[in-house]
């Protein structure tokens, strides 16, 4: 039983990986960084971040059903929803809205990169590595130790009008997308 647990959450991993992996951040030079940031549980500060939560969850539920094997949805129980089933999850989420809109098409891909250059870990490639600092950066963005306009955040802006570290990730996203995108 125990391996089997292990080798579906290792596919799922991977699931998650190739949803992500783009030319410009080739799998074997971004696994260390999106391993970490898989092993790290999301810390829910705001109740009105539930909705997170429960995406990043439900990638588990549509990975599951899609493969034909929803029945081992069991295997999770307990498991905690990390940090990086949240990014990924927001990810979809913000390439959904932006792709919407008048400038063209967004993956989750790039929605990805882009949200990871924003929180300031994109560079953190095998050649680069720092464990500790990324988790710093994570902790910075989950514990809402940014600045007011979201810098060092997910979603940074240039002209806020909103302390971004009191709204949940939700309508920082939205005030994200219509200054970068609207």
């Amino acid at each position: 039983m125990a391996k089997v647990d292990y080798d579906l959450k290792s596919q799922y991993f991977g699931h998650l990986v190739e949803s992500v992996i783009d030319k410009e951040h080739p799998q074997i030079d971004y696994i260390p960084l999106l391993d970490l940031l898989h092993s790290m549980k999301f810390e829910l500060l705001m109740d009105s971040d539930e909705d997170r939560v429960k995406d990043g969850a439900y990638l588990r539920v549509k990975w599951l059903s899609e493969e034909g094997i929803y029945d081992h949805l069991y295997e999770f129980d307990g498991d905690f929803v990390s940090v990086l089933e949240v990014l990924v999850a927001l990810s979809d989420r913000l390439s959904f809205q932006i792709g919407n809109n008048c400038t063209g098409e967004h993956s989750i891909s790039d929605c990805f990169w882009e949200i990871l250059g924003n929180l300031d870990i994109e560079k953190y490639s095998i050649s680069n590595y720092k464990p500790l600092n990324i988790k710093e950066k994570v902790r910075v963005w989950m514990y809402r130790k940014y600045m007011k306009n979201g810098e060092h955040g997910a979603f940074p802006l240039q002209k806020s009008r909103f302390d971004q570290r009191k709204l949940s990730i939700w309508d920082q996203m939205n005030e994200y997308i219509l200054e970068k995108y609207w």
